[in-house]
């Protein structure tokens, strides 16, 4: 059965697409596990400075009066919409306790990070008490819930669906996502999302996303869930959308 993506301007925020900046996961200021990973998202202009990455050995997990902690980028995702994501895995626990900082080579010095939670662009993040070794776990599983469209003046299209999920996990937790159409021949797409208190959103503006639509398409999508230690839920979630579409 499709879910219907209801269309509710009024609920979302909209603000002008950028084309240069990353995005990291978990979100500067959070709290991680001592076994935490990283992900990082370069949409635009950025995408090939995060896809250098993966040639680099210059980065690193800092603290004060603390040994750095290499990191090592491993190769991740391309979304069909200008955005690229890598993984990021310590070679080593971080201390309990500790804050450290993400240190990323010269390339990616000055790039604006889009989700500033911490409002100073730093990249920080608290190690708490241990590691996490427990799966997450659904109280409630995905759902959609509403989607948002819209053509700017200059033709660029904003097609958005968010979806809803209830999860039982400390540590901040991501969705692997699968799509390909319901019906007829396309190409999967696959993407890390991460959940934002109990939604989180898939599509794209008018410079870059993490997947792609056709308006008012029925699309299968296959979501896995994740919590920031890597932890794997062991429910995996099936459900239909249709994909967001002008008013008519």
């Amino acid at each position: 059965m499709v879910v219907a993506a209801l269309l509710s301007l009024q609920a979302w925020a909209v603000e002008p697409c950028v084309k240069d900046g990353v995005l990291l996961f978990p979100a500067p200021g959070a709290v991680v596990p001592t076994n935490a990973q990283f992900i990082i998202q370069g949409p635009g202009e950025a995408q090939a400075k995060v896809q250098g990455l993966l040639q680099s050995n210059a980065i690193a997990l800092l603290a004060p009066g603390k040994d750095a902690i290499q990191v090592k980028a491993e190769k991740g995702f391309v979304s069909q919409v200008s955005r690229v994501a890598i993984r990021l895995r310590p070679l080593k626990p971080l201390e309990p306790n500790v804050e450290y900082s993400l240190a990323l080579p010269p390339e990616l010095a000055g790039v604006r990070l889009l989700n500033d939670q911490l409002g100073d662009g730093s990249l920080r993040w608290l190690a708490g008490v241990g590691p996490d070794k427990r799966s997450p776990k659904y109280k409630e599983r995905p759902s959609s819930s509403e989607g948002f469209y819209e053509q700017d003046k200059a033709g660029g299209l904003t097609r958005k669906l968010r979806l809803r999920a209830l999860i039982d996990e400390s540590s901040p937790a991501w969705f692997l996502v699968s799509m390909q159409r319901a019906r007829g021949g396309s190409a999967r797409q696959q993407y890390p999302v991460p959940l934002d208190g109990d939604t989180f959103t898939i599509g794209h503006d008018a410079c870059s996303g993490n997947f792609g639509f056709d308006d008012g398409r029925a699309y299968t999508l296959t979501i896995e869930l994740y919590d920031a230690a890597g932890n794997k839920a062991a429910e995996r979630t099936t459900l239909e959308v249709a994909a967001p579409r002008p008013l008519q």
